[in-house]
């Protein structure tokens, strides 16, 4: 039996039917599951309600970020749920209905897009003189769109079922799971065939569908995953994939290819990078953002609302409108960074609009120092503004970066180092990183003389990677698989907790006897940035 999909519903009025008509069951307004990918209109729609998948049932705006989180950067304070709050603590049960969701919206985006890698190949178009290299573009980004999600699959779940056709009538629902090493191999074999057809951004122009670049970036983290440390289903050990220092390699490859090809850089200024998706501008400039998920202001996405800097919410903060902000960041974390180091503030700023008693000011946060939140989003930054008669709409249509340039450079520093050591090529990556940090005036104390340090030798070098990682990203929710794959998860936490434990109970002790007891403050001249 033939899959049908309704793309035109005609309204008829007034119309006569014979009996032989109305017996006739053929519709001229539906079209078979092939005739759909002849057409390229049609078959561009179908690859984009793949796309669509990233923002379904609040799959990146929302939910993912639980499965991701409690961290030694990220966390939530609030209790067990039975819900998304107990998922965040790694207590997930039959309760939550965040599990199912989640799992369903994944598989029925890789129903999509089995449907137009099995149908577009064997298409009209895929020979067609005009389209052809369109509809090889359409099936990569489907390829490449499927990795995305059985990754986020597999960062979850572990081995799970691995359908790589679509589901026929005939064919059970009820899939054995498969070994992700397995999933892993086709997974990066099915990056390499992609990025054959996929443009770079500069010819894209739009960093809202894939690209080469974030085809060779995917490639290179799946690898990496592979490589990895991960809890088996079958022993429940944890154990590094087989074959690792080959996918390192391929890691390792595919970053240096990005970086030799010049078609992405970082952005000189970190503020910048976020500043700018709050005012739903493109980073074609630079291309320091690979790929990102397209929310609609007004329509979906709650970045900066649900995630972000807090503002009182009850009532809305008039100026810039209210944020849950329910996303919290480690107390300790803000601790780690050097004095210098321009990221932290940026990620993790001192102040919010959290005071109903002082609207629109800038305050410093309260809460016992667990009131830190991940402040790369900001409702203060969307611009033209969601204050006033917006102060209580929650769809910020802020997109969300899935890959940013500085992780290809920080990727291939970690396999270079793996494979060969810190080589001056894994050295000058992580200067490249660093400088953008730190004012020019303190490269040679904090970049040259800090990376010449760390390089003492491979395990000390590995070290910074982690470290340089958790600055760089923090916030944006890589740190939980990075910690899985180098089986750190558990030592990063009691690291965390134990400086936390130090800085409230034991404030004397010599690795947080300089952070500070007290805080001052003034307004400035603007009435509501806070000099701190």
């Amino acid at each position: 039996m033939k899959k049908y999909h309704v793309f035109i519903i005609l309204l008829f009025a007034c119309l006569h039917f014979s009996c032989e008509d109305f017996l006739n069951t053929k519709s001229e307004s539906l079209f078979t599951e092939e005739s759909v990918f002849d057409t390229y209109d049609f078959a561009k729609q179908e690859v984009f309600s793949i796309y669509e998948s990233l923002t379904t049932e609040q799959l990146y705006e929302y939910n993912l970020i639980f499965f991701k989180c409690d961290t030694d950067i990220e966390c939530t304070f609030n209790d067990y749920d039975g819900a998304r709050y107990s998922l965040a603590h790694y207590v997930g049960n039959s309760g939550s209905s965040l599990i199912m969701n989640t799992w369903t919206v994944l598989y029925k985006a890789i129903e999509r897009a089995n449907l137009a890698i099995g149908n577009l190949p064997k298409s009209k178009l895929w020979n067609n003189e005009t389209y052809s290299a369109d509809a090889r573009c359409l099936y990569a980004e489907a390829l490449t769109l499927r990795v995305l999600y059985y990754s986020e699959l597999i960062n979850i779940w572990g081995d799970v079922p691995f359908p790589t056709e679509s589901t026929k009538d005939e064919q059970s629902f009820y899939l054995p799971k498969t070994d992700r090493d397995i999933i892993y191999e086709r997974l990066v074999e099915d990056l390499k065939e992609a990025q054959e057809y996929l443009p770079w951004l500069s010819t894209n122009q739009t960093s809202e569908r894939v690209t080469k670049g974030f085809a060779k970036g995917l490639r290179a983290r799946i690898a990496l995953a592979c490589a990895g440390y991960s809890l088996r289903n079958g022993t429940l050990k944890t154990e590094r994939g087989k074959d690792w220092e080959k996918y390192y390699q391929i890691a390792r490859d595919e970053c240096y290819e990005v970086m030799q090809s010049g078609k992405h850089r970082m952005n000189p200024d970190f503020e910048n990078i976020f500043k700018r998706m709050h005012s739903y501008e493109l980073d074609l400039n630079y291309g320091e953002i690979m790929f990102e998920v397209a929310f609609g202001r007004l329509v979906s996405g709650r970045v900066g609302q649900s995630f972000g800097m807090y503002h009182t919410t009850s009532p809305a903060e008039p100026k810039y409108g209210r944020a849950m902000a329910e996303l919290m960041m480690n107390m300790a974390y803000f601790y780690t960074f050097d004095l210098e180091d321009q990221r932290r503030d940026v990620s993790m700023a001192i102040f919010n609009y959290g005071d109903a008693n002082f609207p629109g000011k800038q305050r410093p946060i309260n809460a016992n120092g667990t009131g830190f939140r991940v402040t790369k989003w900001r409702r203060m930054w969307i611009n033209p503004s969601m204050g006033g008669d917006l102060s209580g709409t929650g769809m910020t249509g802020v997109n969300w970066p899935l890959m940013r340039y500085t992780d290809i450079v920080m990727m291939f520093a970690e396999a270079e180092n793996q494979l060969n050591g810190p080589t001056d090529e894994a050295k000058q990556a992580l200067m490249d990183v660093r400088k953008r940090a730190f004012p020019p005036e303190m490269w040679e104390e904090k970049v040259t003389q800090y990376v010449n340090t760390v390089s003492a030798s491979k395990e000390s070098f590995f070290n910074a990677i982690v470290d340089e990682r958790g600055w760089e990203f923090g916030g944006e929710m890589l740190r939980r698989n990075d910690l899985v794959r180098w089986n750190l998860l558990g030592d990063k936490l009691d690291r965390m907790r134990g400086l936390t434990e130090k800085i409230l109970h034991s404030p004397d002790d010599p690795e947080v006897e300089n952070i500070p007891t007290y805080l001052y403050w003034k307004y400035n001249e603007d009435g509501e940035a806070s000099t701190f």
